[in-house]
Parts: structure tokens; C-alpha cells; sequence
């Protein structure tokens, strides 16, 4: 089990690129809200690293990453050195993107993969189109903006959609997770939960709005990695930590507006290895259990698979499990998606459940009975002696 839980926000734009805050202004609400590192995604550019920006902001570190923006299949792009030629790299072919950032030893995410745009307010779709691409980190499993634009699309608008927006979001895309599932199940895949923040002034019906503050969206999606040393206080070697995490897939994403999911745990312990997110593990000998704690009550639901194998209202969950495949979970509250896991990978042959000792006895005592009953002579049958012919003549 891991000891520390860092959290993050990822996919930020400052005026680097189309953000509207500094960087100072960006990583000032970052410490406000909490966040223990923010990665940022300016388009196709390395101005904010070669400003020397990606350092530690107060308590916060911010890591410079990118976004390779192309019209269509945007790439998240994140590593420790500079990311050469990124400026060029939005007019090769997707496949040939990810290539290029794996060349430099960068971890590459699909970004928002069904993102839809809102036709009424001009903002373009920016899904991800080529399925054809293999060999990148991961994807977008939930993004801010994807969700909440999507309400946008309603007939009538009302202002509550802006200040109460918390509460019209509806969570990620059942097309999106379900695509995860199956790419999980033919290699590993990690999910990302993304706030594609601008920051950016809107003007409607006379009024102006900001979608959103750095600090509110800040307040939103967060990546909690996990780690079993605490983070150094030299910025080269916690971005590394942090980034090793990522590229591992040790973290869980998390809806933190209204509660803070820190102490989670999701493990998977054959009863001599124990594997957490990102990990995995063989199915042993002895039982093979799932395990997952929370910090609250929650509505939990496991998937096997991209299957809902087990649901209930509670703060853990402890659950044998008999055949290998992808095992992940999502909690809910407030009737929001509150926490997504990264998946465990199981390994090994299918197992026949252990039978609990009193299921065995039970077994058993019904055996028993059953024998008996055969034995018995039927209604109205007189009882054949097994006394010699003798005997039973009274010779």
C-alpha cells in the first residue's frame, strides 16, 4: 500500500499559448486549491521550460508538458528534457506523434477522445479519431470541459449551468470508458483525467463568464498519484517521481469539488504478491482477493473486463476473484462519478472459487441425509434382515 497521495491537475493552457493566466497567476491558485503539481499543456511549444518555469511554485510544482494540436487527434506529451522539433510535430500523422515523443523517452495521452464541441457557440469538435495507433501511455477518461460543453447543447440555457455547474456535470462518456475497457484488455492503457482549462472570457446574454478560474477547475478533476517515499524537495527529482508514477499508471482520477478521496486503496493480493493501479499480478494458490477502501461511504461498482461484477453501498469492499483479465472501480456520490481507478492486470489460469469450511459441512450433512433416506425401507415394505437365513427362522 502506497503512503503518500499527491494531488494534480492536468491539460492547462496559460498565455503561453491560448491560456489567459501567467504561469505565476496559473500556479498561484494551484497552491490555493491544494495541488501538489500541475501539468501543463500550452500548444506544440516549449516556451514555458526554456522560460524556466517548470520549477516549484510555493508548495506547488508545475511540470511543463504540451499539446500537440493538429485539427483533429490532439496529443498530450509529458517527459523531464525539452521536447525537440514539438513545434513541427502537429503535422505528422498521429502514429508518427506518438513516435516522435517516445523517440525522446515523453509519455503521450490521447486528449479528450469524444469531445464533441458545441455547435451553438462555435467550439469545434476536437475528439480522437485515428483507433488505428498503438504504443502511447494512455488516454482521457474524463475531461472537464468535454462534460460540461456537452450540456451546453440543451435547448435553453439557464445561468445555474455556469454557477452551479458542479451539479449538471454528468461524468465520463459511457463511450469513452467502454473503449477503455476493450483497449485494456489487449494491453495496458492508463487513464487520465483531464480539466482542459483556458480560463477563457465568454460573453453570453450580455454578461460575461469565465470558464472556468484556474482555481475552480483546480477544484475539480484531479490525478492523485500515488508514491512510497514522500516527495523530494529537489524539483528534478519529484518531477521524476511524479512522472515515473504517471507513466505506471499509479494514480487514481477523482472529482474532488465536494469530497477529498484521499486514503483511497484498490489492490489486488494473491496472498504472497500484492498489485496496485497500474499493476500486475497472478492469480496464486491460495484465494485471490480484491481489496478496496475508501474514505466514505459511496455507491462502489468493480468491473471485470469492462463488466460490472460487484456493486454496493459502502466505504471497502473485499472480494475474491477467480479468473484473470482487467479489474478496475468507479465510486459514486452526490450522483457523480467520485472515483475512477486505474485498472490492476490479472494474470493466470481461471481458479474454482474456495468453498467456505460451513458450505463444505453443509455439503456434507446433506449427503448424509440423502443416504439415508435411499436406505430406508419405503412405506409399507417390511424390513429385510442382513441376519443369516437361520437366524431369521429362529433356528
Amino acid at each position: 500500500m502506497a503512503k503518500y497521495d499527491y494531488r494534480g491537475a492536468v491539460h492547462c493552457h496559460s498565455t503561453y499559448s491560448d491560456g489567459t493566466g501567467s504561469v505565476e497567476e496559473i500556479m498561484a491558485a494551484a497552491n490555493d486549491a491544494g495541488l501538489d503539481f500541475v501539468i501543463m499543456t500550452d500548444h506544440d511549444t516549449m516556451k514555458p521550460k526554456q522560460e524556466g518555469e517548470d520549477k516549484w511554485h510555493g508548495s506547488a510544482m508545475m511540470i511543463c508538458g504540451t499539446e500537440i494540436s493538429p485539427e483533429k487527434n490532439h496529443l498530450i506529451a509529458v517527459g523531464e528534457e525539452e521536447l525537440k522539433d514539438v513545434e513541427s510535430m502537429k503535422d505528422l500523422s498521429p502514429q508518427e506523434a506518438i513516435n516522435a515523443v517516445n523517440k525522446q523517452n515523453w509519455i503521450s495521452f490521447l486528449a479528450h477522445p469524444d469531445h464533441e464541441g458545441v455547435e451553438k457557440f462555435d467550439v469545434p469538435s476536437c475528439k480522437w479519431e485515428d483507433w488505428s495507433v498503438t504504443d502511447y501511455a494512455g488516454m482521457g477518461i474524463w475531461d472537464l470541459q468535454t462534460d460540461w460543453q456537452e450540456q451546453l447543447n440543451r435547448d435553453e440555457l439557464t445561468t445555474d449551468l455556469y454557477t452551479d455547474f458542479a451539479r449538471h456535470l454528468t461524468g465520463p462518456k459511457d463511450e469513452t470508458l467502454n473503449r477503455w475497457d476493450e483497449l485494456c484488455q489487449k494491453g495496458k492503457v492508463i487513464g487520465l483525467g483531464e480539466i482542459t482549462n483556458h480560463n477563457f472570457k465568454r460573453e453570453y446574454d450580455g454578461q460575461e463568464y469565465q470558464v472556468f478560474p484556474y482555481e475552480t477547475a483546480f477544484q475539480t478533476i484531479q490525478n492523485h498519484v500515488l508514491l512510497d517515499e514522500p516527495l523530494a524537495k529537489d524539483y528534478a527529482v519529484a518531477r521524476k517521481q511524479i512522472l515515473d508514477a504517471i507513466r505506471q499508471g499509479q494514480y487514481y482520477i477523482s472529482f474532488d469539488f465536494w469530497d477529498d478521496p484521499t486514503e483511497f486503496v484498490f489492490e489486488v493480493d494473491n496472498g504472497v504478491d500484492v498489485a496496485s493501479m497500474g499493476g500486475t499480478v497472478e492469480l496464486g494458490e491460495d484465494p485471490t482477493e480484491l481489496v478496496a477502501m475508501l474514505p466514505e461511504d459511496a455507491l462502489i461498482n468493480v468491473f471485470h473486463n469492462g463488466k460490472s461484477i460487484h456493486e454496493e453501498e459502502a466505504n471497502e469492499v473485499l472480494i475474491e476473484i477467480n479468473e484473470p483479465g482487467v479489474y478496475r472501480l468507479e465510486a459514486m456520490r452526490n450522483d457523480l462519478t467520485w472515483i475512477l481507478s486505474n485498472p490492476i492486470w490479472v494474470t493466470g489460469e481461471p481458479r474454482q472459487p474456495e468453498v467456505e469450511e460451513e458450505e463444505e459441512e453443509v455439503v456434507e450433512e446433506v449427503s448424509e441425509e440423502a443416504t439415508e433416506e435411499s436406505e430406508a425401507p419405503a412405506d409399507g415394505e417390511e424390513e429385510v434382515s442382513d441376519a443369516p437365513a437361520d437366524e431369521a427362522a429362529g433356528e
